[in-house]
């Protein structure tokens, strides 16, 4: 019996390879998820080899092989992973003579002609089988946490209930009201009953309209608490994750996640109500219908059934065209946001048609992947809707003989034939609540890669005040489980007030020692020491509080001076934030903009010079007389009088210094400099020491125009 292959949607640009091998597994019966896998490999930026599969298969007890060529004169089984355009990875499900399924990390499953096949196929294909040892795991739950937000809200929940249940419940009186008007009043012709069934349907309305009012208020309330607890949890999580998950995902695609609560938030919040009730009136509407008169109550039933089983497999259908359509739109909001960020790049290159062109293929890909599912969509409402159209004449028409034969009145079969689009009502509704929460899948995905993914571990002891001293013992570290090392054996230490450069060529490590001293990564080998206490057992918040760091990704926000100086704190007094802008000699041009501290600044700060930028960023380092200051090319925007004048403020300080720069002549006075060459210290000691030993610094000082 065929099985497909469960498709698992890559959320990094570069681990295709490895949600093709999650699939695989999937597919013989290990359930794991993309978030589990990635936290035991983590990603290389440039992505998994071939043999990185190898050792992954091998790990998990599965049966690898790799072969080169033709894929019909290959000795391969489905499903298998194969090398696609040269930089992807995709599965190949099914082979035909004339067509083949794909199930491709980045877009889904798709069916494709053997000619595309051969013409993307690059040669190289990839098998896995279970081996001896496999271990077959059971799948978890993906709602289990949805499902907490809802058991926190059940008063809400049953209130809801209760209320939908009433209204919902005037469906039933309306065909018994229709028989009894019919049957009592209209063919007898007693006149004197129209004016108390008028002032009953003014009851119905008054009624309907009360507890319609009183189910959306609650619906509303029970959004808004939904709201806040979806989105605060998803927040909270998201800025509590490592730097390193947000280096591989688009900041346009994260922000689309995070919209996405408003979309459970509405299914959870009325679809869960509606199948508790739309349950409990098919049940009772097709008991009803059987006691009237069971032969045409089995006619409703089956039509409802038949209507039943087109919308559920049309949910089926059309939920592959729903991943492709989040897919599409994620892409093109994600490239949208990044070249609205980039648009200075984008002008000074000329690139404006080109980003447009690219912009149009992503979105105009959208649309025909939106006009698929409408289409599709469309059909199948179709067909539903001519069901609900005919069966009440259907109804009417097989009645006659029933109203003809004596075994049914007039009245009655009004009454069924009401009854009969009433119970159409819940049907669809239920119908349509299956659909929702299929597609709700898709979202759900995303969310899970956030909320599942390992957040930074914050429950270390809070160390304070900092001396100032730093201790590096064997230090390495690697972006990937599979990647070569970026640093190598590290061994450093900073004394407390010492101020220390740290030089290189490009690419030799000095930006990711900075973050490797604040926690921004973590060491694969070696310990890090602040005050003789591992890194890993201090609070890293109470940490980084003390540590005034400007990196090259540091970044101005849309917000006043003042904001971004404090960082939005109000509770910073006025006089610390203008201390912290002289000593980055920055005060004076403030004080020339047109509102002084209350002038705004543009997002990423495009309103001002660069080394504007870098000094405002430098106020904000300074702004809490930081223990440890540490400064990455912090300064390479300014002209010599301003990166002298800075220089002199910065030597007052009592604090330990790490400043990394490129150009030497601002580090000649450093108490010591560090030499890095591919990942390694290679030299250490003061501006004359270094010069005298001719090694890797003397090369990099008189490369320099000095």
């Amino acid at each position: 019996m065929f099985r497909r292959v469960p498709f698992i949607e890559q959320m990094e640009h570069s681990e295709c390879g490895l949600a093709s091998l999650a699939m695989i597994l999937n597919y013989y019966g290990h359930k794991i998820t993309l978030t589990e896998i990635r936290e035991r490999y983590g990603v290389s930026k440039r992505g998994l080899s071939l043999g990185n599969l190898l050792e992954i298969g091998n790990d998990f007890h599965l049966k690898c092989n790799v072969y080169k060529g033709k894929l019909t004169e290959l000795p391969f089984s489905m499903p298998a992973i194969l090398y696609w355009e040269n930089r992807h990875y995709v599965v190949l499900e099914q082979l035909g003579k004339n067509y083949s399924t794909i199930v491709d990390p980045d877009s889904g499953r798709r069916k494709i002609s053997i000619e595309e096949l051969e013409k993307k196929y690059s040669g190289y294909l990839f098998q896995a089988e279970p081996d001896e040892g496999f271990e077959i795991r059971k799948k978890k739950s993906q709602w289990g946490f949805l499902l907490s937000f809802l058991k926190g809200q059940t008063s809400f929940l049953v209130s809801l209930i209760l209320i939908s249940f009433l209204l919902q419940g005037l469906g039933l009186l309306i065909p018994q009201l229709t028989q009894w008007i019919t049957d009592q009043v209209i063919l007898p012709s007693k006149s004197e009953y129209l004016t108390i069934f008028g002032i009953g349907i003014l009851g119905l309305f008054l009624f309907h309209q009360l507890f319609s009012f009183l189910r959306s208020y609650f619906i509303v309330l029970l959004q808004t608490k939904l709201d806040l607890a979806l989105m605060t949890t998803f927040v909270t999580q998201l800025f509590h994750l490592p730097f390193s998950f947000f280096e591989n995902r688009k900041g346009g695609e994260l922000v689309f996640r995070a919209n996405s609560n408003v979309y459970i938030r509405q299914i959870l919040s009325s679809k869960t109500v509606s199948l508790v009730i739309d349950s409990i009136l098919v049940v009772s509407y097709a008991c009803l219908l059987f006691y009237q008169e069971w032969h045409l109550g089995l006619v409703i039933t089956l039509l409802s059934l038949i209507l039943f089983l087109i919308l559920t497999l049309s949910a089926r259908w059309t939920r592959k065209l729903t991943d492709q359509q989040i897919s599409a739109q994620t892409k093109t909001q994600a490239y949208l946001t990044e070249n609205i960020f980039g648009i200075c790049d984008v002008k000074v290159l000329g690139a404006e048609e080109k980003v447009r062109h690219h912009w149009h293929d992503l979105f105009t890909n959208q649309l025909a992947i939106n006009k698929k599912h409408s289409l599709l969509t469309s059909a199948f409402d179709t067909i539903s809707s001519g069901i609900q159209f005919t069966t009440p004449l259907l109804i009417l028409w097989m009645g006659a003989g029933f109203v003809l034969g004596g075994n049914l009145t007039l009245g009655q079969l009004l009454g069924i034939s009401a009854l009969s689009s009433a119970f159409m009502v819940p049907i669809i509704s239920l119908s349509s609540s299956y659909s929702q929460f299929i597609i709700l899948s898709s979202y759900i995905r995303r969310l899970q890669d956030v909320i599942e993914s390992k957040p930074e571990e914050n429950k270390g002891e809070i160390i304070s005040p900092l001396s100032g001293e730093i201790e590096l013992r064997d230090v390495s570290f690697k972006y990937g489980y599979f990647s070569e090392n970026v640093l190598s054996d590290i061994e450093l230490h900073i004394r407390p007030g010492e101020k220390v450069a740290i030089v290189g060529a490009s690419g030799s490590g000095k930006s990711t020692l900075a973050k490797i001293l604040i926690g921004l990564y973590k060491p694969q080998e070696g310990t890090i020491l602040f005050d003789h206490k591992q890194l890993n057992d201090i609070n890293i918040q109470s940490l980084r509080q003390q540590v005034g760091v400007v990196l090259q990704e540091t970044r101005l926000f849309h917000g006043t001076i003042q904001d971004n100086i404090s960082l939005f704190d109000k509770k910073i007094p006025m006089e610390m934030i203008i201390r912290a802008a002289h000593m980055a000699d920055i005060h004076q041009d403030i004080l020339e903009q047109p509102l002084g501290y209350r002038t705004m600044v543009s997002e990423g700060g495009s309103n001002f010079s660069g080394g504007q930028r870098q000094r405002l960023l430098l106020a904000r380092a300074l702004l809490h007389q930081p223990n440890i200051l540490l400064l990455d090319e912090a300064t390479s925007a300014l002209d010599n009088v301003r990166e002298s004048n800075v220089k002199r403020y910065l030597s007052e300080l009592r604090c330990t210094q790490i400043i990394i720069a490129h150009r030497l002549s601002t580090i000649q006075h450093s108490d010591r400099i560090l030499v890095m060459h591919e990942g390694k210290l290679v030299e250490s000691g003061t501006h004359e020491e270094l010069l005298e030993q001719r090694g890797f610094y003397h090369t990099l000082y008189t490369s320099q125009d000095t």
